[in-house]
């Protein structure tokens, strides 16, 4: 039992290891990059508000910038905090793209959570940076930590692709 024990541990730690090495960073080397002070800035080509629901509909050719992330979609609604301007989430119901430096990912829908500084990409959900990527039916991404959470429906799998560093 004890073997089998340190044989999972050790290969958790190369699988860590293999992770981290195909992704090019640590989490500390990046931590900080996302500054959610930065202002939001959103262009589409309209869009509804409604004061009372706290909600502001942004419909056709939607993009959100803040600092060095960008989230493009068809359409984006802004859920806003009760005590005014601060987004609470945005959510993509469709077709949505997100690009930070050279990470991208891309999914059916999104739902960006302001507080925890996340996107959760649905539905044939990808990201890639690099030539290394990662596949499943839902992805967590992490804006201030290089980290990634894939998950998949029972009955599929999740898929990922690392390409070593080094001479070729």
């Amino acid at each position: 039992m004890a073997i089998l024990a340190r044989s999972s541990l050790l290969l958790m730690g190369l699988w860590l290891a293999l992770f981290q090495t195909a992704w090019g960073a640590t989490p500390s080397k990046l931590a900080g990059k996302h500054d959610s002070k930065q202002p939001i800035q959103v262009t589409s080509n309209s869009l509804q508000a409604d004061g009372a629901a706290n909600k502001v509909r942004f419909i056709g050719n939607v993009e959100v910038r803040q600092g060095n992330v960008s989230i493009s979609a068809p359409e984006m609604v802004l859920f806003l905090r009760d005590e005014g301007r601060d987004i609470e989430r945005i959510e993509a119901p469709a077709g949505v793209r997100l690009v930070q430096e050279d990470r991208m990912a891309s999914g059916k829908k999104g739902v960006y959570f302001a507080r925890e500084e996340k996107i959760v990409l649905s539905g044939d959900a990808h990201v890639q940076r690099g030539e290394d990527s990662l596949d499943g039916d839902e992805i967590t991404v992490f804006l201030n930590s290089n980290r990634s959470v894939v998950t998949s429906r029972k009955g599929s799998r999740v898929k990922a692709v690392f390409h070593p560093k080094g001479e070729r």
